[in-house]
């Protein structure tokens, strides 16, 4: 719940180590191991979260039968169709416009990215390899290593895709259906 307040403190331990010069290069050193051992904790973590969803589910049937399947397939196939021509539409539009790269050939380089989040339903599992990935494009470490953790902070359009049609599944599911003005609004 800190991201802001994380975010400035790290950029002005970046801006102090860069002013050090020489004398900061064994802390970026052990801030790299640090990193390198964080991110691989995060990944074997990410690799159990399907287990731990598989007993929440399991727990939600028993108790309510079948039909809490359905509804919840129901808004993970709208949730899922509504980010594919979001990402495909509007972030492959942009992207198109302003850098003419093909958001297609961009997704078919990031496949295995894209299945880590589907599986984990969370981003932030990629986030090690999705710098890698850049770096190796020819993107410039210090230009991944601002953007793309930024990107995660400030983009959140699939989070709010996601709750906005939560919202209105549990509005409909409590009886009580949003009218179209606030359906619009939220």
């Amino acid at each position: 719940g800190n991201i802001l307040q994380t975010l400035f403190v790290a950029l002005i331990v970046g801006f102090a180590l860069q002013k050090m010069g020489p004398a900061g290069k064994p802390v970026l050193t052990a801030i790299g191991h640090i990193q390198a051992l964080v991110f691989r904790i995060l990944i074997m973590v990410m690799w159990l979260a399907p287990g731990g969803a598989f007993g929440a589910i399991a727990a939600v049937v028993g108790a309510t039968g079948v039909q809490a399947i359905i509804s919840m397939a129901t808004l993970m196939i709208a949730f899922y169709i509504t980010c594919i021509l979001f990402i495909v539409l509007v972030l492959g539009g942009i992207l198109k416009l302003f850098t003419g790269v093909n958001i297609f050939k961009l997704m078919k380089y990031l496949g295995r990215e894209y299945l880590l989040i589907f599986s984990t339903s969370s981003s932030e599992a990629a986030l090690p390899r999705l710098i890698a990935k850049m770096e190796h494009l020819g993107i410039s470490r210090p230009v991944v290593g601002v953007t793309v953790p930024t990107g995660y902070s400030f983009n959140l359009d699939g989070t709010a895709i996601y709750l906005t049609m939560a919202a209105l599944f549990v509005a409909t599911a409590m009886g009580t259906p949003l009218e179209l003005g606030e359906q619009i609004s939220l």
